[in-house]
Parts: C-alpha cells; sequence; structure tokens
C-alpha cells in the first residue's frame, strides 16, 4: 500500500489540524509492527548467540580462532553493509530491500542451524550480518517518511523499546532453549526461520512502499570508499585485541581516517555536480544530527560492553547458568520499558534534561555496581544486583526514545534511508569499540591479577592440606605448582586449552587416595581464586562504564536544549519546524 501524499505546499509534519492525519497510510501502526518484529528479531541474535559459543565449540570442535570470527564477522558485515543498504532502499524501495533482507536473513539462519562444519558456520554468520544491515536499516527510514511528524515520537520510543529488551532478552532465551527445553544451540538459528517467513508475508500486505524521488543511481565510488573505511576500523577494533596488536593492525585502523575524509570530499563534490551521493554530507550541517551521532557513538561503547562483561563475570567468573545469568540482569529491560512511556511524555517539555537524567542514572548504577562486587566479591547473590541493574535500566529507557527523535528530527525524507544507514552505523560502530575496550580491560586484568588472586588463596590450600597430613615439601611444592598453573591458564587466549604448567603431578609420589583429596582441595582453591579474578577485572571495567557515562552526560549538552518542534498556527500559514537551540 502507497502512501497518499498531503496537499501540496504541505509538509506532512506541519499540515494544518484534520489534514495531516486523512495524508497518511492508515496501516501505518501495523506496519510498524511488523518492522519491529523484523528488528527484534535481528537483535536478539546478536547477544542470543554468545550465550550458545560454549555449546557450538562442544558440538562443531570449533577452535577459539573459529568463534572470535564467528561473533566477529557478523558485527563487520553489519557494519560495512549498513549505509549501503539505507541507500538501496532510497533507491529502489524500502519495502523492497527490506523484504530482500528478511528473507535473506532466514535463509542465512537456517544455514547457520543446518551447519555441518566451522567454516560453513562461519561463512552463513557473515552473510546472515550483512541480510541484517540490509533489513534493520529501513526500519527508521520508513518510520522517518511514514509517520506524520506528531507520531514519529511514538514510534521511534517504541523501537528503541523494543530495541533495548531485544538486546538483553538474548541472554534469557538462550537461557531457555539451552537449559529448560535442552533443544541444543542450533535451534538459536533456527527460530528465526518461522519468525522470517510471517514477517515476510505480514509486510507484503501491510508496509507501505517508499522511496527518494530524487536519488537516481547507487553511488559506487562512494560505497567502496566507505566500505573500505569501516573495514578498515572495525576490523583492527574487532581482531586488534586478539592478535596481539600488532603495528600492522594499528595502522590499518589509521587508514580510516584518509578513508573517511577522502569519502566527504567525494561525496560532497558528487552532490554540488547534482550527483546522487551515498549520504548527503548536509546531514552533518543540521547540530541536532551531528552531535546526536556523537553521543550515539559513546553511548553505545558502553551498553553493549557492559553486558557482555557482567555476562562473562557471571558465567565464568561466578559459575551462573546461561539462565541465572539472564535472569539476573533481566530487571535491566522492565526498568528500560518503564522509563521509555515517562520519556515520552518528558522530553518534549524538559528536553535534553531528561536524557542528562538518565545517563547520570547510569553513572550512579555503575559506580553503585563495582562499590557492590567490591564488598561482596565472590559470595556475590542475584538480588545483591538486581535492584542497581533497574535502576541501569531506568537510565536507558530515559534516553533511548528521545535520542533518536532528536537525531533523525531535521533529516529530509530524501535522505531519510542515509540517515537512518549513518545512525544505526554509529551504533554498531559504538558497539564495536565498547566490546574492544571492555574486553582488553577484562582480560588485561584476569591475566595481570592472577598471580595475587592464587596467592590470596595458598593460606586455604596451605591449611587444607595441613590437615591431611602431606607432608611439609610437597605441600609447599603443590601451592606453588598451583599458582603458576592458575596463573598460565589465566593468560591462555584460548580458555580450553591447558598450558603445560597444568599438566605435572602436583601430588608426587603420595598414595592414590591423597592424591584424590588434594586434587579436591586445588580445585576448590581454583573455583575460589577465578572468582576473586574475575570480580578484580568486573570492577575495572565498571570504572571504564562510569566514565563512558559521565562522557555521555556532557556530550549530551550539544544537543539542543528543547526538542519540542514549534507548531503551526490555526489558519493554516506555516512557520519553519526545527527544534529550539536555545
Amino acid at each position: 500500500m502507497s502512501r497518499v501524499h498531503p496537499p501540496a505546499n504541505c509538509p506532512p509534519a506541519n499540515c494544518p489540524p484534520g489534514t495531516a492525519d486523512a495524508s497518511w497510510s492508515p496501516r501505518r501502526w501495523a506496519a510498524l509492527a511488523v518492522l519491529l518484529a523484523a528488528g527484534f528479531m535481528d537483535l536478539l541474535d546478536t547477544t542470543i548467540v554468545n550465550v550458545a559459543i560454549p555449546s557450538i565449540r562442544a558440538d562443531i570442535n570449533a577452535s577459539y580462532a573459529v568463534v572470535q570470527w564467528f561473533i566477529a564477522g557478523y558485527l563487520l558485515a553489519v557494519a560495512v553493509t549498513l549505509i549501503t543498504g539505507g541507500r538501496l532502499g532510497d533507491l529502489y524501495g524500502r519495502k523492497r530491500v527490506f523484504l530482500c533482507g528478511v528473507i535473506g536473513f532466514g535463509i542465512m539462519s537456517l544455514s547457520c542451524g543446518l551447519a555441518p562444519t566451522p567454516m560453513f558456520l562461519v561463512i552463513t554468520r557473515v552473510l546472515q550480518g550483512a541480510c541484517a544491515a540490509v533489513m534493520i536499516t529501513q526500519i527508521l527510514s520508513v518510520i522517518q517518511v511514514s509517520f506524520p511528524r506528531e507520531e514519529q515520537r511514538k514510534a521511534l520510543a517504541l523501537y528503541s523499546s523494543i530495541a533495548g529488551v531485544a538486546v538483553m532478552s538474548g541472554p534469557l532465551m538462550a537461557g531457555v532453549i539451552l537449559n529448560v527445553l535442552d533443544l541444543g544451540w542450533r535451534w538459536i538459528f533456527l527460530i528465526n526461520v518461522p519468525v522470517s517467513v510471517v514477517v515476510t508475508f505480514a509486510a507484503l500486505a501491510i508496509v507501505p512502499e517508499s522511496r527518494s524521488k530524487e536519488a537516481r543511481q547507487l553511488d559506487l565510488g562512494g560505497v567502496a570508499l566507505v566500505s573500505t573505511g569501516l573495514f578498515a576500523l572495525v576490523f583492527g577494533i574487532i581482531q586488534g585485541r586478539e592478535l596481539g596488536w600488532p603495528a600492522w593492525v594499528f595502522a590499518m585502523m589509521a587508514t580510516a581516517v584518509p578513508l573517511f575524509a577522502f569519502f566527504a570530499h567525494y561525496e560532497r563534490r558528487k552532490e554540488a555536480r547534482g550527483g546522487s551521493p551515498l549520504v548527503s554530507m548536509a546531514l552533518f550541517r543540521d547540530r541536532s544530527f551531528s552531535a546526536g551521532l556523537v553521543v550515539m557513538l559513546v553511548f553505545f561503547s558502553g551498553i553493549v560492553g557492559f553486558f557482555l562483561a557482567f555476562t562473562i563475570f557471571l558465567q565464568l567468573g561466578l559459575g551462573y547458568t546461561p539462565l541465572q545469568s539472564a535472569l539476573t540482569t533481566f530487571p535491566s529491560s522492565v526498568g528500560l520499558v518503564v522509563a521509555s512511556q515517562a520519556s515520552t511524555r518528558l522530553a518534549p517539555r524538559l528536553g535534553r534534561s531528561v536524557l542528562a537524567a538518565g545517563a547520570l542514572m547510569m553513572v550512579a548504577a555503575q559506580a553503585g555496581l563495582a562499590l557492590i562486587v567490591h564488598l561482596h566479591g565472590d559470595h556475590l547473590t542475584p538480588w545483591d544486583v538486581r535492584p542497581v541493574i533497574f535502576v541501569f535500566g531506568l537510565g536507558m529507557g530515559l534516553i533511548l526514545p528521545s535520542l533518536a527523535d532528536v537525531i533523525i528530527a531535521g533529516v529530509h525524507e530524501r535522505n531519510a534511508g542515509a540517515a537512518s544507514a549513518v545512525l544505526n552505523t554509529g551504533m554498531q560502530v559504538g558497539n564495536a569499540v565498547g566490546v574492544a575496550i571492555i574486553g582488553v580491560i577484562l582480560f588485561s586484568v584476569i591475566g595481570s591479577h592472577a598471580g595475587r588472586s592464587a596467592a590470596n588463596v595458598a593460606p586455604q590450600i596451605s591449611r587444607q592440606l595441613t590437615a591431611l597430613e602431606v607432608p611439609a615439601t610437597a605441600r609447599e611444592s603443590a601451592i606453588q605448582a598451583f599458582q603458576v598453573c592458575f596463573t598460565d591458564s589465566s593468560r591462555q587466549e584460548d580458555p580450553a586449552a591447558v598450558p603445560a604448567s597444568c599438566r605435572g603431578n602436583q601430588a608426587g609420589q603420595l598414595p592414590g587416595a591423597v592424591q584424590q583429596k588434594i586434587h579436591t582441595v586445588l580445585t576448590t582453591a581454583a573455583t575460589e581464586a577465578r572468582k576473586d579474578n574475575f570480580a578484580a577485572a568486573i570492577q575495572r571495567a565498571l570504572l571504564y562504564e562510569v566514565g563512558v557515562f559521565l562522557a555521555t552526560t556532557g556530550l549530551l549538552f550539544l544537543l539542543p536544549r528543547a526538542m519540542r518542534p514549534k507548531v503551526a498556527k490555526a489558519d493554516g500559514s506555516l512557520r519553519e519546524v526545527a527544534a529550539e537551540l536555545r
């Protein structure tokens, strides 16, 4: 169904009362539900997979390097494809391109679920990421061109809320599939297939078609430049730590700067000559868009990284199951939904103050979480952190709906696809940066603090071995060997690998029954040392999170103070609708 256009000289956002309602598709809210279902599927898939990694490795005998590319390849494909996908929607029809993305995502999900080998799984996962980018970049575009201005805020709030809930529900869904239903990791992907089928048929029947009237052809030069630049940047960010940060990785990331600069110059010249650029540089002359994009980059560098790091802490550090871990962090989803409703009502009146309040709540939550981990350490329980996690979700809920609104508020319809793609690319790059930095902090501290954690449990080992009447020489030898083994294990790039220092017989020539008791003592001590080590690491990571959200708070003041558009005069004469820049 195509949109009915409003009367001449009447921008849809500014039509006199009684006009706008009649000039837009009556099925636009049903269409939004279809789009959000696809967005939910993609974002759920992004986080649900992380929990299934151990099961995937065990089932198809995947190496650690393959697992890394299984995750990184998806993120890389999404980041590189988003801007091109947005422009394809402008050119060939957003509904048509959305459907191609949904169908491709479903096919690749089926292929992932049936993957016979690790390499096949990596390839299909990368293609799944490319299809996801083509699919999700149409969502904000369709909202921008299919809803009158007064309804866009509510539509964007729904989009942001659904996105936040999807990201945080992934681990819960994985826990249900793996722990409760015991279906196996392949169903992590196979559940996307029926959803893709339903979304495809619903989109065919309900979603209106739209495209830019001014875009004429795909800017292949722009595609090549921006894709190469994004690849150089995101590949370096994702793989740098895994490769040990060699010099060529830094050089590769550095090349992204001149590539992006040349891309901007190329696009500006192309537009000046009357061509159809991939991204109009006019987008960045809008203060709300440019400042909001910077906020988005910084803000999202803390969101996904936090949940990944905290999930690792709970599962690998404290030994939680996927379901227990998900239930521990799920209150953030509840807080996000609750605060999103308040944000849509308060933001038009209070403007950026609402966003700043949300960022400060997130700062307080992360600082409080660091303090709780410090106080409780390895004795942390889910209810120790759930109230703070709920407050963290409240902060997110105050920011997400209104942030998306203010960023695209002044974007012209002809650039809706490009703006949506740039925004989503900013999110993905922010995610990649945050995950990389969190990974460096978390695993660096795990490696450097391991010796101290092993030393902390040494007195406990000594007391228990003394009670078993282990000779002093064997006791000291066992403790020393334990400390070396634990430290080496903590510094391994591949956690499944067993270092040489852990393969010896630490009990010497003692009787078998005594050796078994010593083994039990050392296993228990290793568990306690691991908890202590991960507690130290997550505290350092949480300090980084505090810094991210403090920076977000400051950057929010680059946005316009008020975000409520001015209203047209009742007699039908129109003012320029823009956010107040006071």
